[in-house]
């Protein structure tokens, strides 16, 4: 699959219906799986979590309201969001789809244009959602890596601070001197870097290991400078 396409589960008994829908949602440039039964679409997400999710009400077996709130009970499936797709808008029915745990509906017979702004604008919202908790994530993050910054501070001064006491210059043997040397050259390294940790407030990741980003400090306290050796 090509993972910069957004993919929508199109969930619906009616062939019919699976093929228009997903002919529209293609040539949008949308990926799109069909699944043509309740309990296999619950099936398949254990394993697969698509962008979203559009599904019928009126099916067999179990009905969409249903599935939809099976989905809202599981964490794994909690927050995929589902547009129900369905000729039942009569009030109750709405009030029961939005209580369900349902993001938005569009009626049948489906208007391509109505359809594909509902699916933008509830990707675009998800999106949204999506990089303000990663912003509340890492904003947490860089708060408690500020407290310990904090904390390490002061022993680092203790380091350099017993280090003058001792007086390298004056030590005989150059291979103590030039290690106690190194270590306070070390400290005041470590002191800037946790000064530079406490002060960031805009920040850039690179990649680490696979799987894994961190930040750069480099860039996050100063894009046009390169840290003190």
């Amino acid at each position: 699959m090509d993972s910069e396409k957004d993919t929508i589960l199109i969930v619906d008994d009616n062939a019919i219906n699976l093929e228009v829908i997903q002919a529209v949602l293609e040539r949008a440039g949308y990926q799109t799986t069909l699944i043509d039964d309740s309990q296999m679409c619950l099936d398949m997400l254990k394993s697969f979590i698509p962008d979203l999710i559009l599904l019928d009400i009126n099916m067999p077996g179990l009905n969409g309201l249903e599935v939809c709130k099976r989905l809202q009970m599981d964490p794994k499936t909690s927050e995929i969001p589902i547009i129900f797709v369905t000729g039942m808008t009569d009030n109750k029915t709405i009030k029961d789809a939005f209580e369900a745990g349902c993001t938005d509906y569009v009626e049948k017979p489906i208007n391509r244009d109505e359809l594909l702004a509902r699916i933008k604008s509830v990707l675009a919202r998800q999106k949204l959602k999506a990089s303000l908790l990663e912003r509340e994530k890492l904003a947490g993050v860089l708060e408690m890596a500020g407290a310990v910054c904090h904390e390490l501070n002061q022993p680092l001064q203790s380091i350099q601070f017993y280090i003058d006491a001792i007086s390298p210059e004056g030590i005989e043997d150059s291979r103590i001197r030039a290690t106690l040397e190194q270590i306070k050259k070390q400290a005041v390294r470590m002191g800037k870097i946790t000064r530079k940790i406490m002060q960031i407030t805009k920040y850039e990741s690179i990649d680490y290991l696979e799987g894994v980003r961190i930040i750069d400090i480099e860039k996050a306290s100063n894009p046009n400078k390169t840290m003190e050796e």
